[in-house]
């Protein structure tokens, strides 16, 4: 990915600069000894144009199709998905996805070994508090299947003089809608509608009929919103305020049916129709998604199988952060759980970790957690890799703001400069996950991480 001239020294996400992000195709004719060469930008031109992050790849035995996902900053959904039929591309759009609720982050994708191929996605749920879950794709891995699919338009009375196009948007002869009533205490947005009104929409069945949806994985997005169309001149309902067309502009409204011109209401007394605004909740253990696993406030997950046992890493969060994060280990028998939190195996030795509190940024009750990884990295990935003993699992992991200053030893010298680096320089660390049995729970799992300048693997290449 390309970072652009994103400066550091920050420990949030905020100054960077993030410009159009870039997506390479790496290929080496040998992992062994092989020179990495560049073969091109993976997408084509049918993309969003968007700021990307945490790209992943896998491949789909059934369809025959290569499968590229990308999580969007700022994007009309949470990632953008696309196939090819070749690894190196260039891989054609094909849809938004969302998973259980809106605000999904970084994620990991597992492609497990059972008879149909299933696929997982565990992800961090930004709007609730960075949580962590997991859940099932699609059979095609486009889309999760705990992503919400709100209920079928109902129909729509007539209103006189007006004619209804698209679901539910009623325009008159000159493609204006009629005045609506509307409780919304915030100022009606313009450009898109606020989740917790889509989650009305999803929530409440005397809303379908008039909340939109953008078509958005197979039509399962409610951008929408719930209008209340009333006869013009008519005062409304008692506590209800008016509102005169879109944003009190009533021309400037389009023939077109795009979210944009929506909004939502929520009654002021929910007694008078039962309507509540609902709010965002996390997501629901169910037969396609896990719940919530593990503590709050994480990010950066890698999910992986291993002699018949899943295994979960993430820690807490370092968004571009120095110092670095955590490793907290979580084991299950299946991806939906339920899950296990065993130990914190990235912080330093001798740093007391908990189920609540690893290391990484200092958040609610966890205080004085910052700076305390081993590695000063956050986890990216773990690469199953096959050598000539069986498969080893390196752990990789980003170390932000490392560009400027490489050697952590130097910290606080002329030879270190956080400032200096800009994104693209910045380095990762790698390490072999040591897996040994743990007296308490049978299972073998990973053991504390060891700082190691090198190691050596024998690795073979498997077509």
């Amino acid at each position: 990915m390309g970072y652009g001239t994103c400066k550091q020294g920050h420990d949030m996400c905020h100054h960077c600069g993030y410009g159009y992000s870039w997506i390479g195709v790496w290929k080496s004719p040998s992992l062994a000894n092989g020179t990495w060469e560049l073969v091109r930008e993976a997408r084509d031109d049918s993309w969003p144009r968007n700021v990307y992050f945490r790209v992943h790849t896998v491949y789909n035995k059934r369809t025959k199709l290569y499968v590229l996902w990308v999580n969007l900053n700022g994007g009309k959904a949470d990632y953008a998905v696309g196939t090819s039929s070749v690894p190196e591309g260039p891989f054609k759009f094909t849809n938004y996805a969302n998973g259980a609720v809106k605000g999904a982050g970084d994620f990991d994708i597992l492609i497990d070994d059972d008879a149909d191929a299933s696929a997982y996605i565990i992800y961090t749920g930004t709007r609730t508090g960075h949580t962590m879950s997991v859940e099932k794709l699609s059979g095609s891995y486009l889309t999760s299947l705990a992503a919400p699919k709100p209920a079928p338009p109902a129909p729509i009375r007539p209103i006189a003089g007006f004619a209804t196009v698209g679901q539910g948007a009623c325009r008159d002869e000159h493609s204006l809608e009629p005045p609506f009533f509307t409780d919304e205490t915030e100022p009606i947005e313009r450009n898109f509608s606020r989740p917790e009104c889509a989650a009305a929409c999803i929530a409440d069945t005397l809303c379908t009929g008039f909340s939109f949806c953008d078509g958005s994985g197979g039509g399962a997005s409610c951008r929408g919103a719930c209008h209340l169309y009333t006869p013009a001149g008519s005062k409304g309902p008692s506590g209800w305020r008016y509102t005169n067309g879109q944003a009190g502009d009533p021309h400037k409204i389009a023939k077109s049916t795009s979210d944009k011109w929506w909004s939502c209401f929520t009654k002021k007394v929910a007694a008078e129709t039962g309507r509540k605004k609902v709010a965002l909740a996390g997501p629901v253990k169910s037969n396609v998604s896990s719940g919530i696993i593990g503590m709050g406030f994480v990010e950066a997950p890698a999910i992986f199988k291993r002699k018949g046992v899943y295994y979960a890493l993430f820690g807490n969060c370092c968004c571009f952060c120095g110092q670095g994060s955590g490793i907290g280990v979580h084991t299950a028998s299946h991806p939906l759980g339920p899950w296990k939190y065993h130990d914190n195996i990235g912080c330093k030795k001798g740093f007391k970790t908990s189920d609540k509190c690893g290391c990484g940024m200092n958040h609610g009750s966890c205080k004085n957690i910052y700076g305390n990884s081993l590695t000063m990295a956050q986890q990216n990935f773990v690469m199953p890799v096959k050598t000539t003993t069986g498969t080893e699992y390196i752990w990789t992991g980003d170390r932000w703001q490392s560009g400027g200053c490489p050697d952590p030893s130097k910290k606080g010298t002329p030879a270190c400069k956080p400032n200096a680096g800009i994104k693209y320089m910045d380095l990762q660390y790698w390490s072999p996950l040591l897996f040994v049995v743990d007296p308490a729970s049978g299972l073998e799992l990973p053991q504390q991480l060891q700082w190691l300048d090198s190691f050596v693997m024998d690795a073979i290449d498997v077509v």
